[in-house]
């Protein structure tokens, strides 16, 4: 729970301009950066000639693949191997800092340009000469993951009484965070200091480190206030790369900020997937097999990070039994900007296709759509247990949640307000759907990766915090400093956090999988507590009495004999420097995964194919709540998330890979009158995976809303005889389905 008379810490400092951001940290005299861009997709033969440029006023420097090529050639960022189930050979793309001999995207980086001012580095970019010839485009099979048993999945289904058959694209969609990317680096004694906009600053370090072959202590990353990430600032950049090989090079400190439309053209970008999925069923409706493939726009560069969905998959059986199942999950190369992680990175997509099925399995059938999820619920008897697809559930099951939803659902009052939509102007149709969700966090599944944490307690008073967790305004440093003022007995006010620097603590996983609290959290009780205890010790020492008999309360270690107390702070002055400092860390045996049920109504208007959302509701199990405020936060803003991907957001390219929707203009970013009010409930049953008992919902409600607002809109559609419609379900898309469902009928909507 909330400390009393304390919201959330960081908030003041924010809502008062009183942020620092990394544009705040450029030091004066600092060097500015531009980065010359492809305008192409494809082309071979890259010249590029810098002459003028390095001639234009103000210009410092220009940078070219040939300036930085070393003795082993290209340098390139490092990559990781994709899977290759089909026996195939890998296949690997390195990203090159600058393209030296080809471009293989729109946006690619061949040139830096470093100036006196930001004006200059312009202008002195425009004189860069290039000279360049279109060529075909690398396509093909990148990499392919094969998950449990194909061959027992096809019997099952050639066996079952009716398949339901679903395929649903997602489109690729961008971060466009607030804060666009952007980087300053400073160059310092045998090494370099990295300012930059990160959800993971230790991962920027460890790849930076070994791009520039400098041991990770001289490498520092500092991440200011971060204006959201998503998934795409969890890796390190060409850009910032570019920007500290730079600095070093130049011995000057050197500041890049990306541009809005540059952003929309050059960053990585999330999504870009075709699902399809075979569900069948027995006489019994009840599941008996089940085959999902998915096929992934990996972009020009295909690498792990991008594959998110090989790890996610096995979410498509969500918590339904099933007893065999088959996942197949290919990556494709393409002429377009490499793929990156966004928020939920492949769990939106496997619920989203379940969904749907079970909702068409249900109207084939003639049932209620929540008896059939009812029918197929993983059993108390099942749990804890491992799926076919291999994630290992917890125990517990969807049951309880889902009656839950069905209560916040109020279905009893469903066919009045259907009848009152449709006697609306207009008539407009109601769709309506509950539907369940299987989010995963803590992980990765099957290995998940340990966190860090740092407490120093000081002799003038003060706390200072450290762990591996990144906030990009998830409340982090109120949910740390909560729980070490509570556990340490002292005023939170006294409670200062660290959040990233990489130099405050031995190592983090940063902000991805929704793991903070799980992990990061953890790792931070883990440190309080063997404070606590250490405490103990030393002040039996100073007092001179058994350490059984003293105890801590309220920042205290108190002799039970005499009443005679020592407090942290107290302790903390006999320590050299008046400095007591102890690290920490956890690793979780296994993910844990919240399940979720949704509660989702839209309203359709048939003359105009505009889609309004009139009812969400999200249920999540989140484990044991620390933080009902910052839960629901976070399940308000994981719900934009999923309602823009089900009715808004599209990367859109032309035939020769240019992108359409390069700006806010032509890219629909919705806005806050755009979404509905969200109901927040939660079902408590506490994690038996880590001691604070809790589950990472930071994308639970992405998952889930997605889902649940593609289902409730599949449920309206029906009703006007459209059985199909691929994501964002703008009011074009819905209006021009709508039309063609009308013509085959022979009616047309007026």
């Amino acid at each position: 729970m909330a400390a009393p008379g304390i919201g959330r810490v960081e908030d003041g400092r924010l809502l008062t301009g009183r942020g620092r951001f990394v544009s705040d940290g450029v030091p004066r005299g600092a060097l500015w950066a531009v980065v010359v861009r492809a305008d192409i997709a494809s082309g071979r033969g890259l010249r590029i000639d810098a002459a003028a440029a390095r001639e234009m006023p103000g210009a410092v420097a220009v940078f070219t693949h040939d300036d930085l090529a070393g003795d082993d050639g290209p340098l390139v960022l490092p990559d990781t191997a994709l899977p290759r189930d089909d026996g195939a050979a890998t296949l690997r793309v390195p990203i090159p800092i600058l393209a030296w001999d080809a471009v293989r995207h729109v946006g690619e980086p061949f040139a830096l340009v470093v100036a006196t001012d930001r004006h200059a580095a312009a202008d002195a970019a425009e004189a860069v000469l290039v000279d360049l010839s279109p060529a075909p485009p690398a396509e093909g099979l990148a990499g392919v993951r094969r998950i449990a048993l194909e061959g027992a999945t096809r019997d099952a289904l050639a066996r079952a009484a009716h398949v339901v058959r679903e395929r649903l694209f997602f489109p690729r969609v961008t971060a466009a965070p607030l804060e666009p990317r952007g980087a300053v680096a400073i160059s310092e004694a045998g090494g370099v200091l990295l300012q930059v906009p990160t959800q993971n600053p230790f991962a920027k370090r460890a790849t930076l480190s070994r791009l520039l072959g400098l041991p990770p202590d001289r490498v520092r990353v500092v991440a200011p206030d971060v204006g959201a990430s998503f998934g795409l600032k969890g890796f390190l950049g060409r850009e910032e790369a570019l920007v500290a090989l730079a600095a070093m090079r130049i011995e000057r400190p050197v500041a890049w900020v990306a541009g809005r439309t540059k952003s929309f053209v050059a960053d990585p970008m999330g999504r870009g997937v075709l699902a399809q999925l075979d569900v069948g069923f027995d006489g019994k409706q009840r599941i008996v097999g089940l085959r999902a493939e998915f096929d992934v726009d990996l972009g020009a560069y295909p690498d792990q990070r991008g594959f998110g969905m090989s790890g996610n998959a096995p979410g498509v059986t969500g918590g339904y039994r099933v007893p065999v199942a088959y996942a197949e999950i290919r990556g494709h190369l393409s002429p377009r900007q490499p793929l990156a992680p966004h928020r939920g990175n492949g769990r939106p997509e496997a619920t989203t296709v379940i969904e749907p099925a079970m909702d068409a399995a249900a109207r084939h059938f003639g049932c209620d759509p929540l008896d059939l999820r009812r029918r197929n619920l993983l059993r108390p008897e099942d749990l804890p247990g491992e799926t076919p697809l291999g994630f290992p559930l917890e125990v517990g099951g969807l049951a309880p949640l889902l009656d839950r939803a069905e209560t916040l659902a109020d279905r009893a009052g469903l066919g009045r307000r259907r009848a009152a939509a449709a006697a609306a102007a207009l008539g407009r149709i109601l769709g309506a759907a509950v539907t369940c969700g299987l989010e995963s966090s803590g992980g990765p599944v099957g290995r998940p990766r340990p966190d860090h944490a740092r407490i120093e307690v000081a002799a003038d008073g003060t706390i200072r915090l450290a762990t591996g967790a990144m906030s990009t305004r998830q409340g982090h440093e109120t949910a740390m400093v909560r729980m070490a003022a509570r556990i340490l007995g002292v005023d939170p006010s006294a409670v200062r956090y660290v959040n990233g620097d990489t130099a405050a603590v031995k190592d983090g996983r940063g902000n991805c999988g929704s793991s903070a609290t799980v992990v990061a959290a953890s790792a931070l009780l883990c440190a309080a507590e063997a404070l606590l205890a250490e405490g103990r010790a030393r002040a039996a020492d100073l007092l001179g009495v058994p350490g059984d008999d003293v105890g801590h309360a309220d920042g205290l270690f108190r002799s039970g004999a005499d009443n005679r107390s020592l407090s942290l702070f107290e302790i903390a002055a006999t320590m050299p420097g008046g400095a007591w400092q102890l690290d920490a860390s956890f690793a979780p045996t296994e993910a844990v995964f919240p399940l979720g049920a949704q509660v989702a109504e839209v309203e359709l208007d048939p003359q105009t194919g505009e889609v309004k959302v009139t009812r969400l509701a999200i249920v999540e199990d989140a484990g044991r709540v620390l933080n009902p405020d910052l839960l629901a936060g976070q399940v308000q803003g994981g719900a934009a998330t999923g309602l823009a991907t089900a009715l808004a957001e599209a990367i859109v390219h032309d035939a020769e890979g240019q992108v359409l929707t390069g700006s806010p203009t032509d890219y629909a970013l919705l806005r806050a009158p755009d979404l509905p009010p969200v109901t927040c409930a939660t079902v408590e049953r506490p994690s038996a995976r880590n001691p604070l008992r809790v589950r990472g919902v930071g994308e639970a409600a992405t998952v889930g809303a997605t889902a649940a607002v593609a289902a409730a809109l599949r449920d309206a559609l029906a009703q006007v005889g459209v059985d199909r419609l691929d994501l964002p379900a703008t009011p074009g898309r819905v209006w021009q389905a709508m039309q063609a469902s009308a013509k085959r009928g022979g009616e047309a909507w007026e």
